[in-house]
């Protein structure tokens, strides 16, 4: 073997070894590698059933919008999703719809929300509409979720329904 090659390993083995008894000697005074575990954000409370919202929606006559109106809020956000089982140019498929909004000092929301798409004027309905939820998420000034629940509806052009959770 080169006597050469050997100076080169023993260097690098000495090396190693002092590196590894740094470590070790750092560990046993304190200063090594602390863990800390993650903070965990606060725990939400959840609203109060006196503070969870009421819904209502009305459907036009055509049954193609839907006013959604709700009351009672206690939040910073809203955000809601209509999703529900629909014909759409002759084929059924799981459709929905959806809003978000600033309600911060607010204590109602309505908006009136086409069931269907709409695109360079254009508008695309969506018929039959069956199997429908609606999906309500509540967020507080820091975006952490208060109130989340699902409400069954149904469709029923020119009437009005206030929805209760399931």
């Amino acid at each position: 073997m080169d006597p050469k090659g050997s100076w080169g390993i023993a260097i690098g083995a000495v090396v190693v070894l002092l590196a590894v008894g740094g470590v070790f000697y750092s560990m046993k005074k304190g200063g090594g590698l602390v863990l800390r575990p993650t903070p965990s954000p606060a725990v939400v409370q959840q609203l109060e059933a006196e503070k969870q919202p009421k819904i209502k929606l009305v459907f036009s006559k055509d049954g193609h919008y839907v006013t959604v109106n709700i009351s009672n809020l206690f939040a910073d956000t809203l955000e809601y999703n209509l999703i529900y089982d629909a014909v759409v140019k002759k084929s059924p498929l799981q459709t929905g719809v959806n809003a978000a909004a600033s309600v911060a000092g607010k204590s109602t929301y309505s908006q009136e929300q086409l069931l269907g798409s709409e695109s360079s004027g254009k508008f695309t309905y969506h018929e039959d509409i069956t199997n429908a939820i609606m999906e309500l998420t509540l967020r507080d000034d820091q975006g952490r979720s208060i109130f989340t629940a699902t409400y069954p509806f149904s469709v029923s052009a020119g009437s009005s329904a206030e929805l209760n959770s399931e």
